[in-house]
């Protein structure tokens, strides 16, 4: 599948600190480098993280709840990830949620035009769900 380095680009710009934006732009704009940025995620550490709220348990129904709560089309969703099987791919909300969590690896589900994501990195249990963001 394509990679779509415009929604990429609109959440680093929207979700990552302003400090790190450049560089992480740079990387994903490059099909030779993008794999900087990816190789990051397992312990990613630049998010604006007053920006989210973790999620302890149930993640479907956290994640479907927060997209309902906001507005946000839960139908499908873009993901960024280490692991390569679903990388650069629009899935069902579903279908990306059962390929994501408790996997270990570092992901970025992206709702809507960046309007939402949810992170988990390869750390146990470490995951959260954006704020919506206009």
């Amino acid at each position: 599948m394509t990679q779509n380095a415009d929604l990429e680009i609109k959440v680093i710009k929207k979700f990552v600190e302003k400090a790190k934006q450049d560089r992480y732009i740079q990387f994903i704009s490059s099909a030779k480098n993008r794999h900087k940025f990816i190789s990051d995620l397992s312990h990613f550490n630049f998010f604006k993280w007053n920006l989210f709220d973790t999620i302890k348990k149930d993640e479907e129904y956290a994640i479907f709840q927060a997209l309902l709560k906001n507005g946000i089309a839960n139908k499908t969703c873009y993901i960024i990830s280490e692991n390569a099987n679903i990388d650069t791919k629009t899935l069902d909300t579903k279908q990306a949620i059962s390929e994501t969590v408790g996997y270990g690896m570092g992901t970025i589900l992206v709702f809507g035009d960046a309007d939402m994501i949810y992170f988990e990195n390869e750390t146990m249990n470490t995951r959260f769900i954006s704020k919506k963001i206009s």
